[in-house]
């Protein structure tokens, strides 16, 4: 029968924690039916011990890799090998206090939630644990997180290694993690309703050093190219930016032949141009931008580019009433025309969005 939660618990070199630790989870999760899921890439004798306790209590399950690929990857081998109806992942070094499971776990029950995180930048949490340093990277790795992705606008701290998940949420769920921010692979994949949160603090290390390091950063920024490179929603807003930039090149080239080599007046270029550049635009737009959404027969390809043209001018409508009434108010004509074209341009994307792509219905 399977338990009623796992705790998966990754482990490199730390055989001084790893006593300590076990210790104070029996201690919180007394009572409850769980498992111990030890995923091991250590050199220093952590292995051997826990080999020993898995030996000593059929609760301690352990698989030591060889060749592991960093923390995250070692949480996903966890999971997979958890039998859990939740499935609770924290460090081994102590940083993350096991006595708050109990707390983090009635939150799955009494919220309804899918995630409870335990965030270190609700009120009431601190970071003892972190230098002042650390701290800064820590924020700007975080707010760059919730910039670009949806999923990272979930949680307080979508950087956090300490949460629980119900099973269903990773269950059938392809996890590609790079370096350490497992939960917001999770955050950004998983298949969820509701996240809760739980203010803890973030304490010092029990014994060895940090993990972490510049070839970690590295990492970090690799998984946010990932992670928004296939996570339509969230590279929507981009690739319609770039297909705009294109539309601009177009138009000028057409302008260019239509004025020049052929003659016309300028007032018939803008128009030609216009016409033309927004014609590609929703070809790229169609097979870049919104290719989640994929045009069912000639019919719809029809009518979302009617639909396109007149969702484009009325973003032109809109941005010229925007320049007028912010000029009319004496705003300065550069910073007008800037503040025009973003509203403009976001007037432009969500009107796409909701209602020339509007057919299949998808996240914003």
């Amino acid at each position: 029968m399977a338990p009623t939660v796992s705790v998966v618990i990754p482990t490199r070199n730390e055989r001084a924690a790893v006593p300590r630790l076990v210790q104070e989870v029996r201690a919180a999760l007394a009572g409850l039916d769980y498992e111990l899921v030890f995923v091991d890439d250590s050199t220093d004798g952590t292995d051997a011990l826990l080999a020993g306790l898995a030996r000593d209590d059929a609760r301690v399950l352990v698989h030591h890799r060889r060749d592991g690929h960093g923390l995250a990857s070692a949480v996903v081998e966890g999971i997979r090998r958890s039998r859990g109806q939740a499935v609770a992942v924290l460090d081994a070094d102590l940083q993350h206090p096991p006595a708050l499971l109990p707390a983090m776990l009635a939150r799955l029950e009494t919220e309804g939630a899918d995630v409870v995180v335990a965030s270190r930048y609700l009120p009431g949490a601190c970071a003892p644990g972190l230098s002042r340093a650390r701290r800064g990277i820590s924020l700007l790795l975080r707010l760059l997180a919730q910039a670009l992705l949806r999923g990272a606008r979930r949680s307080t701290d979508p950087l956090s290694g300490f949460f629980v998940v119900r099973r269903a949420v990773v269950e059938g769920v392809r996890l590609r993690p790079v370096g350490f921010k497992i939960l917001l692979e999770i955050l950004v994949r998983g298949r969820y309703t509701r996240v809760a949160e739980v203010p803890y603090t973030f304490g010092p290390r029990a014994a060895g050093r940090t993990k972490a390091t510049l070839r970690q950063g590295v990492d970090y920024f690799r998984h946010l190219a990932l992670l928004l490179a296939t996570s339509p929603p969230d590279a929507r807003p981009w690739k319609f930016l770039l297909v705009g930039a294109s539309g601009v090149g177009v138009n000028m080239a057409v302008f260019w032949i239509v004025t020049r080599p052929v003659g016309a007046h300028y007032v018939a270029g803008g128009v030609t141009a216009g016409a033309v550049s927004t014609f590609t635009n929703y070809l790229l737009n169609s097979a870049f931008t919104w290719a989640d959404r994929p045009a069912d027969g000639a019919g719809m390809f029809l009518r979302r580019l009617v639909r396109y043209y007149a969702a484009t001018g009325a973003g032109n409508l809109v941005y010229l009433g925007v320049l007028t009434g912010l000029a009319h108010l004496g705003v300065v004509p550069l910073l007008a025309n800037l503040v025009a074209v973003g509203v403009g341009g976001t007037f432009n994307y969500l009107m796409h969005n909701v209602w020339t792509w509007g057919g299949q219905r998808g996240r914003v």
